[in-house]
């Protein structure tokens, strides 16, 4: 559906900086074999990719290309940073473990997975080698504006833009306060940081800065992404568990499930703070006072 020039307009400002963004990090040498830099690209794919989804894709030449290649750029760098996050838990956990298993355990884990991410990584060039984005600066070409700009239509085409995702966050909120559900987290820690980076994108229509709506939603972002990371090391640990105590080393299972319990209590500790965020957020009632500063130029918090 076309969107009035002036969100398109709008749009468009919001798209520059971060594509710049993107095609700067990308010049970085080896930032594929750089966790953080992989990590950083990563982030800067997806902003890019939120501002893609609510343009009007009429207006910008090739844009179905460059949104393939850009969800294949964010899809490749998956996997290595999910083993490099893994990395970066066991070895925090070294440092506060004194105890001869557990530290046994962790140098154990951490071989397995140097293998995993060698092996991740030469995937994951392999599936970079396919992707171009050598001409996607050609989205920062501004797009044609057939109708002139109308201010008043504005309000309610970002709200448009913005209501359905906060219906995504706010319907699957409370089951998810209510039982510690892995699948079900994770699924709305996306929803979540979808919906901050099209806030974020669309913060310039509001009256006021959204910086304390911004800060409740990443703080509930925050608490979700380390539940989840903290659960998939677990289930990490459980499969490796499973495969010592059936080569019978019984000691070095001693640690992992040592370790095991360790992570458990992190990431139930997690899921507290997700649901203390959460219930702060859902108080907070951000539906009711987005929506009335567009229409009437209030965007203060109550």
């Amino acid at each position: 559906m076309p969107h009035p020039a002036e969100l398109s307009l709008l749009l468009h400002r919001a798209l520059e900086p971060r594509l710049a963004r993107l095609l700067e990090l990308c010049q970085v040498e080896n930032w594929q074999g750089d966790p953080e830099g992989l990590h950083q690209v990563r982030i800067a794919s997806r902003r890019v990719r939120a501002v893609l989804d609510l343009v009007d894709s009429n207006q910008y030449a090739s844009f179905k290309r460059h949104t393939k290649h850009l969800r294949g750029l964010t899809r490749a760098l998956g996997i290595p940073r999910e083993l490099d996050v893994h990395v970066l838990h066991l070895e925090s956990l070294r440092n506060e473990n004194h105890d001869v298993l557990k530290e046994a355990a962790i140098e154990f884990l951490l071989e397995n997975l140097d293998r995993k991410r060698d092996k991740a990584r030469r995937v994951m060039f392999r599936r970079l080698s396919k992707i171009t984005l050598k001409d996607l600066n050609r989205l920062l070409e501004p797009p044609a504006f057939p109708d002139p700009l109308v201010m008043a239509e504005l309000p309610q085409a970002v709200w448009n833009c913005l209501e359905p995702w906060l219906r995504s966050v706010d319907e699957p909120l409370v089951p998810a306060l209510e039982r510690e559900d892995v699948a079900g987290l994770h699924a709305l820690r996306i929803r979540v940081k979808r919906l901050r980076y099209t806030l974020e994108i669309l913060e310039p229509a509001f009256p006021n800065p959204l910086e304390d709506w911004l800060q409740r939603l990443k703080s509930v972002q925050t608490a979700l992404g380390n539940h989840h990371d903290l659960s998939m090391l677990e289930a990490l640990l459980a499969t490796a568990l499973e495969g010592l105590l059936s080569r019978q080393h019984t000691a070095l299972a001693s640690g992992v499930q040592a370790l095991a319990t360790q992570i458990e209590e992190h990431r139930r500790n997690h899921f507290e703070r997700f649901t203390e965020f959460g219930k702060a957020y859902r108080e907070a009632e951000i539906f009711f006072h987005l929506k009335h500063a567009l229409e009437n130029g209030s965007g203060s918090m109550a």
